[in-house]
């Protein structure tokens, strides 16, 4: 029998219905796919946020322990140079008067064994100069030098702390300027004295400088600092 109009009508209509139905089921599927894809994004932006905040605590507290690790340095950096100067004072007090004839007998004992010294060290020396002097500049006690390394070493007998601080901030800054055949060597400082403690000889190693030293022995002695100045 053949579909009447109103059947057909009815059945399309049905159809209709039904693929409505199943649009509306998709969209709605969609929509809270969709939500729940929003609420992952939303929870890793909050915990991205969480960890950001965490770093920058922790950023800074470092900070902060940085900066008070830096005031405490200063501050042992500042009782060490105390600490040296009284040493240095009390060297030059059980010291007393010194002539210039004994500095100069001081200059040449660690000079006949500044070589042998510092060949014993690891140091290879070529040669060694003697009251090294440019024109119109400060003359330099010893200069020890190789192919492309120096060692300019100032002797004192009656060391002071005076001495160590012009030596470190005017003598050897200004040696390259006033030697410019040495511009290209690695040049490194040193003080020798007659009479150092073991505090005294780390205390100089501490500012970066070759110690030397003389033995009961005659045997003149090096100590290399851990960072040794290098102009």
């Amino acid at each position: 029998m053949d579909e009447s109009f109103l059947d057909y009508l009815k059945r399309v209509t049905d159809e209709i219905r039904e693929i409505q139905k199943n649009s509306a089921a998709e969209s709605k599927a969609r929509i809270a796919e969709s939500e729940a894809r929003a609420a992952e994004s939303k929870a890793r932006a909050a915990e991205s946020k969480a960890r950001m905040d965490r770093f920058g605590e922790w950023l800074a507290k470092s900070s902060a322990e940085f900066d008070q690790r830096i005031r405490e340095n200063n501050e042992q950096i500042r009782k060490s140079r105390e600490e040296f100067n009284k040493s240095m004072a009390e060297v030059n007090r059980n010291l007393g008067g010194i002539g210039n004839t004994q500095g100069e007998i001081a200059e040449d004992l660690f000079r006949r064994n500044t070589q042998a010294a510092l060949n014993n060290y690891g140091i290879p020396i070529d040669q060694v100069h003697h009251n090294l002097r440019a024109t119109g500049r400060r003359e330099y006690d010893i200069v020890a030098v190789n192919a492309n390394q120096a060692v300019v070493i100032e002797i004192k007998t009656k060391l002071k702390a005076r001495d160590v601080e012009k030596f470190l901030q005017t003598q050897l800054p200004q040696f390259k300027s006033a030697f410019p055949e040495f511009r290209d060597y690695a040049v490194y400082g040193g003080m020798g004295a007659l009479v150092l403690s073991k505090e005294q000889e780390l205390e100089l190693c501490g500012l970066g400088l070759f110690v030397f030293t003389q033995g009961e022995d005659g045997i003149t002695r090096v100590r290399r600092p851990e960072n040794p100045i290098t102009l």
